[in-house]
């Protein structure tokens, strides 16, 4: 809303408008000429390049690049609210809403793509973006929500050699099938669908593989962030900096994959047993369980379950002919709900995990 910022806010997003233009053509002229563009592993069918980490001045190009467009998106608002200072009284509210709407589809528009052309921690941040229409206008909710699993994929030769220097094990001898095809892509890892070998035990499993060197991007993307909202304390509607910085907590976990491991069954145990008599009792879910003699920091092998994300579970029955005043539709939301109450309430209420 707009009655959030000041004409301070105005007179200091224009000043720190003025000077970071400077300084981003300044280092993107510099960047050009003196650093390469950022790394893309090159892979040939007899060699796999791994990509090595972000150096300090690729991380300089990455915060050029963004600043270069994440300025100018919040100066226009500040154009905008100048503007409405000055003409409101003229205007309808209708006309307003028009005005606040249009400014925010270019908005999102415009960080959805250097959101695209960066990734990184910057698909982190829209993937937040995308599920919280409490803190962020809908036209970015709405803009933001295809960033949620559909980053570009590894390449799969890249893929299996991670696994293989991971496991330290022959490829072939762990997985007898293996879908080159994703299950899905984010900004840490990717996940595939595999069929292990009798060695291994069988089964399908679900193999989630770590980006390599994408810890220094993530956590050079964030410091960005960082930078920009503390920055900017004050004169944005909400304390954005305390945000990005507990997503940095979080975002430091999602690189280890044996914590995850020793999270995924910590959580089963819980579920999975009366803490007054330790007798084991009936789950309210299916929870995947780890294969552990396959975890490693940057490999996650596990159950693979087959199901729908609960964000498209209203698109897959309608396309199944199922609206949400179908009875099925209506059990299926009961069941989940109370299914999802019953764990929340057992982690938070009787482990506190």
């Amino acid at each position: 809303p707009s009655e959030a910022f000041t004409q301070p806010a105005i007179e200091i997003i224009a000043r720190q408008r003025r000077i970071d233009s400077s300084v981003t053509s300044s280092v993107t002229d510099i960047i050009e000429v003196k650093a390469q563009e950022e790394y893309t592993p090159v892979i040939t069918d007899d060699e796999i390049e791994f990509p090595p980490p972000l150096t300090p001045i690729g991380r300089l190009k990455r915060a050029a690049t963004f600043y270069s467009t994440a300025l100018p998106i919040i100066a226009s608002y500040y154009a905008l609210m100048a503007r409405l200072s000055v003409s409101s009284s003229k205007l309808t509210t209708d006309e307003i809403e028009s005005l606040w709407d249009r400014q925010h589809q270019r908005g999102a528009k415009e960080l959805a793509q250097v959101i695209t052309d960066l990734k990184g921690f910057y698909v982190k941040s829209a993937q937040f973006i995308s599920t919280r229409q409490d803190l962020f206008p809908k036209q970015y909710t709405d803009t933001l929500q295809g960033f949620t699993d559909s980053l570009d994929p590894m390449d799969v030769r890249l893929v299996k050699a991670v696994i293989a220097k991971e496991l330290q094990v022959p490829f072939e001898d762990v997985f007898c099938e293996f879908d080159e095809q994703p299950l899905g892509s984010a900004s840490v890892a990717q996940v595939h669908r595999a069929s292990l070998t009798e060695k291994y035990g069988g089964g399908v499993v679900a193999v989630k593989v770590q980006r390599p060197s994408i810890e220094s991007k993530l956590m050079g993307d964030i410091a960005n962030l960082k930078a920009l909202t503390k920055a900017l304390d004050g004169a944005l509607p909400m304390d954005y900096y305390k945000i990005f910085s507990e997503l940095e907590v979080q975002l430091a976990d999602e690189f280890d994959f044996v914590a995850e491991c020793d999270a995924m069954d910590r959580i089963y145990d819980s579920l999975a047993t009366d803490p007054l008599t330790g007798q084991p009792r009936e789950l309210p879910l299916v929870i995947p369980r780890p294969v552990h003699e396959l975890v490693t920091r940057r490999v996650l092998v596990m159950d693979y379950l087959e199901g729908v994300p609960l964000t498209r579970a209203r698109a897959q029955m309608e396309r199944r002919g199922l609206s949400a005043d179908f009875p099925q539709a209506k059990l299926f939301g009961r069941r989940l709900l109370s299914a999802l109450t019953e764990t929340f309430g057992r982690s938070i209420l009787e482990t506190g995990f």
